[in-house]
C-alpha cells in the first residue's frame, strides 16, 4: 500500500514540474532570412497529408504563434516574405518492464495489469521563402503526455521553439 501512495505522489509531482522542451534546430537561418520580415501563416494541412494528431490543440497554437513572430521583429501580411509550416505529432510508444521479477520490484503486480506509455507531443516549424525553399526549421518536443498540461506545454514549446529564430530587424 505505501509503495502505491508512493507512486501517487511521484506522478502528482511530475505532473506540477515545469518541463522545458527539448529544442532542436534542423536548418539554421539561412542568410535570405534577414531580409525578409512579413509572413503568411499556412494551415497545417498544407504541410502534412492525412489526419491531423491533436487537432485541438491547433486554435492555441495559430494565436501564440503570430503573437510570437511579432515579438521577434515579424509581422504579418497579405503580401508575404515568408510563408510559416507548423504542425504537431504524437509518439507513443508502449514501455515495455518484465511483471514477473520478484520483489524488492515494486511494480510488477501493478504493471501487470497497467499498461504504461511513453507520448512524447512534437511541435514543428518550418520557415520558407516563397518558392518553398526552407530558410530556417526546428522542432520541439516535450517529454511529458500531451493528455497532461497541454496548454502550458504548448505556451512553453512555442516560446521556446520562436527564442531560436533571429529576430527581424
Amino acid at each position: 500500500m505505501r509503495v502505491f501512495v508512493v507512486l501517487l505522489l511521484c506522478l502528482a509531482l511530475a505532473s506540477c514540474a515545469s518541463h522545458s522542451p527539448q529544442i532542436r534546430v534542423v536548418q539554421a537561418a539561412a542568410p535570405a532570412l534577414a531580409s525578409r520580415h512579413s509572413f503568411q501563416l499556412l494551415p497545417p494541412e498544407q504541410a502534412l497529408s492525412g489526419e491531423l494528431p491533436l487537432r485541438e490543440q491547433y486554435a492555441q497554437l495559430e494565436p501564440l504563434l503570430r503573437q510570437g513572430l511579432a515579438e521577434r521583429g515579424y509581422h504579418e501580411s497579405p503580401q508575404p516574405e515568408l510563408r510559416v509550416y507548423y504542425w504537431l505529432a504524437l509518439h507513443d510508444t508502449p514501455l515495455e518492464f518484465r511483471v514477473d521479477t520478484p520483489p524488492p520490484n515494486p511494480l510488477g503486480a501493478y504493471q501487470a495489469i497497467h499498461r504504461l506509455h511513453d507520448e512524447t507531443g512534437t511541435l514543428r516549424l518550418r520557415l520558407t521563402d516563397l518558392n518553398g525553399q526552407v530558410l530556417w526549421e526546428g522542432l520541439a518536443s516535450t517529454g511529458l503526455s500531451p493528455a497532461w498540461d497541454s496548454t502550458e506545454q504548448l505556451q512553453s514549446a512555442v516560446a521556446a521553439l520562436l527564442q531560436q529564430i533571429p529576430v527581424a530587424h
